[in-house]
């Protein structure tokens, strides 16, 4: 018996001493959270900043950043291209393009207005095209806008936008950028060399508080030495982290007062590796700062901590939105911070436009507007992230609850339960069997604190952790869907059931099955019998089964899809015939270790494919109806199973809520938000499938238009394909998938410990070790022991 089932176990038997608790009803939650007054809190103000990039046109692969500022200005650099019509990309030269599409533009923002107020076309005084193409940098400092291109380095004026000076750039000048410190009473600048013909290396400026200045080279000679911040270590003494050819991490620290300079021993700043080598940005204080997934945090030398300084619960921000790397962190001090980013939810069907880019002000607050609400917990499996509309209906809920408010927790650490250190590309099964041991482990314990009193209120996505699926974990939210059964999918609302009761629904969905042509699927027209299958690999895949996993997580993967078959409130059953028609279709059909995807992607099955993940009618588009070699009629099937069933979903956003929540109530109105025809219709206009009917027709018709004018699902509607995908697409398209989406049959949502269990016992029957009545005794005792000790 492997070491994770024994670890599963160890936690089940935690679970089963504690279910007579959690029976006798509702517990209090532990640590209940209530907002106080002086808790932190940061108002916004968010600058909407023109780019002069021309609203309403698409753009390729467009790149705004921030280039500046100072008490007066923000400065903002934007380029790209617009998109070329398809008549002239073969006419015109790639250095015609540019001059004729490209945009090179300086935007410049009043920080007292919040007004742009000035566009400056860098481009038009560029002196060839064909030798002067493209912008190296552009920075704002001393009252000047500067603009390195290959050729010339020119000086702007912000207001006026006037061009003061320009001058030549030898092949020899080195680009540089430069940070400034204020260390005790010592100004301190870093600039970082960066040159074509020179290796990167650093220089210390230090002005001493009597006026006087010293230079410190850092080089190391025939290497690179990049130097990524100045940390205060005290008064007079600083660190600086480097890293050496890109792969050596150095710690140099250097004295102010002498200007001494040492290699320090890296155990001693172990502590902060994980940060030090990544984008920091020095505060206005002092301190050095750097952006997280949740927030900012600085770090403090001197007391050798990470210390969170701003958390995105803390403000009203779409926290899906401004997410790091999107948004960049331009000023900050502890009470003061600046974002620079696309605060921008508009969706792919409509186009992602380049004509406007967001800087975010953050200020601290004298109180917190939410205090006397109380907290409720939202987990996502994800460490804490979560995508734009569950951003949006966060924020939503906490604006318009007058109790309760919605934090995002981050307290699971998804590295503590998945471990894939062990998956060969050449074999799919052990990526297989590192996921399901993964969603085991990490379930087990989301179990036990909820069994505990002590987990989140809300469950974001663990629709694939089987195991909650019960009264004893998770509410019924068939309350939040029986009312408005009409508008929704039924199918796909029933597909989500467990003994009648839907502990997790899904807010949007992908489609897992086999593609391949209509004429090609079994007599039930959504899947295959087993069968039928056989038959399908034989003569329409050249006898090459698309599913790529060996028999005993293949076997897994057929149980997950038919378990409403063999487990029924609570009692499992495995000696039917079904059963044993299943194993012994894995055993005469299936290799007995898996192979690897790419493996069989190079040489393509001809008229068969399996995908885990087709998203959105563009991802059914892409994957499927455009695959030219097909032609048209291309669906997608069921995989095998012994009653033909069509394909099965897999939430791609799904919600819980604790049956051991603050309030069940409280949070049902957070699931009341994303099932509104807003988030929903948002979601589906980003190319995802969604429960709402309605929502899914009209960005159907949204769709059509899209991809039939050169839409690109990979490019984010930035024009990136202009040859679209192949062929022109109707309602009738879409009609057809929306019959896909009505053969659904079940969530993909196994249960992984029971999954353990069958991957371990069904090996002895495959390899003709031990019969099938024997398998099934053990198998089946295990998997009633687990499910009894659940409750």
């Amino acid at each position: 018996m492997n070491k994770a089932y024994m670890r599963i176990m160890s936690v089940i038997l935690m679970i089963s001493l504690l279910l007579p608790i959690a029976s006798c009803g509702h517990q209090p939650k532990k640590n209940t959270k209530m907002i106080a007054e002086d808790d932190p809190w940061f108002n916004t103000n968010i600058i909407e900043v023109d780019t002069g990039v021309e609203a309403g046109r698409n753009t390729i692969w467009p790149n705004s950043y921030y280039a500046g500022s100072d008490e007066n200005y923000y400065v903002i650099f934007s380029s790209g291209k617009y998109e070329v019509p398809n008549d002239e990309l073969e006419g015109l030269s790639w250095a015609e393009q540019e001059d004729k599409y490209g945009y090179r533009l300086v935007s410049v923002v009043d920080r007292k207005t919040n007004k742009t107020i000035n566009i400056i076309d860098v481009k038009k005084d560029f002196t060839d095209i064909n030798i002067e193409s493209h912008v190296d940098n552009v920075y704002y400092s001393e009252g000047k806008i500067t603009v390195n291109t290959n050729f010339k380095e020119r000086d702007y004026d912000p207001l006026t936008g006037k061009l003061l000076e320009t001058r030549d750039r030898r092949e020899t000048t080195e680009d540089f950028s430069s940070s400034f410190y204020m260390i005790g009473e010592y100004d301190v600048e870093l600039i970082m060399y960066q040159s074509q013909n020179m290796r990167e290396h650093a220089d210390i400026n230090v002005k001493t508080p009597d006026g006087k200045t010293y230079t410190t080279e850092i080089k190391e000679e025939y290497k690179d030495v990049y130097v990524y911040a100045v940390l205060e270590l005290n008064d007079t003494k600083v660190l600086l982290p480097a890293t050496i050819n890109d792969y050596e991490n150095v710690y140099y620290e250097l004295d102010l007062s002498t200007n001494e300079l040492i290699k320090a021993d890296p155990k001693e700043y172990a502590w902060m590796e994980e940060v030090a080598f990544s984008w920091c940005k020095p505060g206005s204080d002092g301190m050095v700062y750097y952006p997280t997934q949740h927030g900012i945090s600085r770090i403090n030398a001197e007391t050798k901590t990470l210390e969170e300084v701003f958390s995105y619960d803390w403000c009203g921000l779409n926290k899906g939105l401004v997410v790091a790397p999107s948004f960049d962190l331009i000023e900050c001090s502890e009470n003061h911070f600046v974002l620079c980013g696309i605060y921008d939810s508009s969706n792919i069907y409509s186009g992602k436009k380049a004509d406007k880019i967001h800087l975010i002000e953050l200020d601290r607050a004298d109180k917190n507007p939410n205090a006397g609400k109380t907290v409720l917990e939202l987990f996502d499996p994800d460490d804490g992230w979560v995508d734009v509309n569950t951003g949006k209906a966060i924020s939503v809920f906490n604006e318009t609850n007058s109790k309760y408010f919605i934090e995002v927790t981050d307290r699971y650490n998804r590295g503590d339960y998945f471990d894939y250190s062990s998956g060969d590309e050449n074999n799919e099964d052990t990526w297989e069997l590192a996921g399901i041991n993964g969603r085991a482990e990490f379930s087990n314990q989301l179990a036990v604190d909820i069994m505990n009193n002590e987990g989140p209120d809300i469950l974001m996505n663990v629709s694939g952790y089987g195991q909650l699926n019960n009264s004893n974990y998770l509410a019924d939210l068939t309350p939040y869907v029986k009312n408005d059964i009409d508008k929704y999918y039924e199918n796909i609302i029933e597909g989500s059931k467990t003994d009648g009761a839907i502990y997790q629904l899904p807010i949007s969905f992908a489609l897992e099955g086999i593609l391949t042509k209509t004429e090609n699927v079994g007599s039930s027209g959504k899947g295959f019998t087993l069968e039928e299958y056989e038959k399908f690999v034989d003569e329409v895949a050249n006898g090459s089964d698309p599913i790529f996993l060996g028999q005993a997580t293949y076997f897994s993967k057929l149980f997950g899809s038919m378990n409403d078959k063999f487990i029924v409130n609570g009692k499992v059953d495995l000696s039917g015939p079904e059963f044993a028609q299943m194993a012994d279709f894995v055993k005469d059909n299936v290799r007995e270790e898996g192979t690897s995807w790419n493996a069989q992607y190079t040489e393509r099955i001809p008229g068969a494919e399996y995908t885990e993940n087709c998203y959105g009618i563009g991802g059914y588009f892409t994957l499927g109806m455009s695959i030219a070699p097909w032609g048209n009629g291309v669906t997608l099937a069921g995989i095998p199973s012994i009653d033909g069933r069509g394909p099965r979903f897999k939430p791609v956003c799904s919600v819980a809520i604790s049956a051991q929540a603050e309030n069940v109530d409280a949070c049902g109105e957070f699931v009341k938000i994303l099932l509104s025809e807003e988030v929903q219709a948002d979601i589906a206009m980003n190319d995802c499938f969604v429960i709402n009917r309605e929502a899914f027709r009209k960005a159907g018709d949204a769709a059509i238009d899209y991809y039939n004018n050169g839409g690109s699902a990979f490019s984010g509607g930035n024009g990136g394909s202009s040859g679209g995908l192949g062929r022109q697409f109707s309602i009738e398209d879409v009609d057809f998938v929306e019959g896909i989406i009505l053969s659904c049959s079940r969530s993909c949502s196994e249960d992984a410990s029971i999954s353990i269990i069958l991957i371990e016992e069904m090996p002895a029957y495959f390899l003709g070790q031990k019969d099938l009545d024997a398998v099934v005794k053990i198998a089946q005792d295990r998997i009633q022991k687990v499910l009894d000790e659940r409750g």
